[in-house]
């Protein structure tokens, strides 16, 4: 069995979308022939925790948690003293905002800079020591690939640079002066002209990636999208209470709208409230039976937000969950809400939980501009899709929806079977064992 070595920041017991990649990765590729190294972070450099991933992790995975003092670190210490970060549950998103700023002016690419030197000096170690076929490192942060390309440049190791997200042109990417531009801007060239595959998460990416760096080779830069796990779909249905229904406590029957998965950077939320405001105001009644309900670590909205729009009560914050138990959520939830970055955006990536949403049964109301969520949802036969500021359409998507809910019952929404199957975890991990193996061929170029 060959062995891979990933860098990657967000790996079990770390919670939320980011770490799903990289631990679905681990696990299937196993089947494929290729053990994992991962090089990671500690539990306790970041606010949402999930120890339940954990039981996915395989057995011929080493686990490699290395520290730092990264500006994270003490921006998340300063944050509890403060009172503006609470474990699991949410964030002030102003002070966060400037803490990025300020911190934008002095790291580069990014405050994790501090743990992937740590990471760096581990892989070398591991590297050392013998056994290791191929390299792997994934973005966020991009501090990660630049631990990569230190150890690509000592070993040669066949090097995968695995993009979640653009680096230049992220949707927080503020860069402060055109020096720091510049500065990003040959980091990143740097790391896509050493690695020997480029991956990215969305066609438009790609597209991006090879019409930004026209002077590479097109086929260096692939697509890999992000997918669902069906077996996560089996085991959430063995919980207590995962049934269809309205996702809230028996004997209070509501029409639950679920957002699902950490609320951040997603100002299109403030759509979605007006709308459902607006649907209360021209049906009253409604206000007893619609939910929106935000099931998730909160950066984006204040209480205020909700209780300026006369919806208090109707708008529910809860914290994180265990993944699994996130899905039993959503097969409860009448409907899912998908909220996009808006503009640009979303013309080039989307959240990796659309394909769980679009497997979930349930309808999606999606807000947020062109790109390639949209046209999933509209191939998978899934939902409504309304532009990021198009409030008369999301007010007409939700009093469907309500509609709906009052007509009952919760009717199944499948996507076409040649679609889900595509999308399965275990078929895109053996699309990334087809691109180590030929990398590891003597005479892959």
């Amino acid at each position: 069995m060959k062995r891979l070595l990933a860098i990657a920041y967000f790996f079990p017991p770390i919670g939320g979308g980011g770490c799903q990649r990289t631990l679905k990765l681990v696990r299937y590729l196993e089947p494929e022939g290729w053990a994992s190294t991962v090089v990671t972070a500690r539990e306790s450099d970041y606010w949402i925790l999930d120890p339940t991933l954990l039981d996915e992790v395989p057995r011929t995975a080493e686990v490699l948690r290395v520290g730092g003092m990264t500006s994270l670190r003490v921006v998340r210490l300063l944050a509890l003293a403060r009172g503006i970060e609470e474990r699991q549950g949410s964030r002030d998103a102003r002070a966060f905002r400037r803490l990025r700023r300020a911190q934008s002016w002095l790291l580069i690419p990014d405050g994790y800079r501090a743990w992937a030197r740590a990471a760096e000096r581990a892989a070398v170690r591991r590297i050392a020591a013998g056994g290791i076929d191929a390299l792997w490192t994934t973005s966020s942060p991009e501090s990660a690939h630049l631990a990569g390309l230190a150890v690509k440049r000592r070993f040669g190791l066949p090097w995968v640079a695995d993009f979640r997200d653009p680096w230049v042109g992220r949707v927080t990417y503020e860069p402060p002066t055109g020096w720091h531009d510049a500065r990003h801007k040959e980091l990143e060239r740097a790391v896509v002209a050493a690695a020997d595959r480029v991956t990215l998460v969305s066609e438009a990416m790609t597209a991006l990636y090879r019409k930004r760096y026209r002077d590479l080779p097109g086929q260096k830069f692939l697509t890999l999208p992000n997918g669902v796990d069906a077996d996560d779909w089996t085991r959430a249905a063995r919980l207590p209470g995962s049934g269809p229904g309205d996702g809230t406590p028996a004997g209070d029957r509501r029409c639950v709208l679920l957002h699902a998965g950490q609320l951040a950077h997603r100002p299109t939320v403030r759509t979605l409230l007006d709308a459902v405001h607006r649907v209360i105001q021209d049906d009253p009644s409604a206000r007893d039976q619609l939910r929106l309900r935000f099931l998730g670590g909160n950066e984006e909205l204040r209480p205020a937000e909700w209780e300026e729009r006369g919806l208090a009560g109707v708008v529910e914050v809860e914290p994180s969950r265990p993944h699994l138990e996130a899905l039993a959520a959503m097969r409860r939830a009448h409907a899912l809400v998908l909220l996009g970055h808006g503009g640009d955006a979303d013309s080039l990536l989307y959240t990796g939980k659309i394909y769980e949403y679009l497997t979930s049964g349930r309808p999606v109301l999606a807000i947020l501009d062109s790109g390639p969520a949209a046209e999933l949802i509209r191939q998978a036969g899934a939902g409504t899709v309304c532009g990021s500021a198009d409030v008369a359409c999301a007010v007409k998507a939700v009093a469907a929806l309500l509609r709906s809910w009052r007509e009952g019952p919760d009717v199944a929404v499948q996507p076409p079977p040649a679609l889900a199957a595509a999308w399965e975890r275990k078929a895109l991990a053996g699309q990334a064992a087809r691109i180590l193996q030929t990398l590891a061929e003597p005479s892959a170029g």
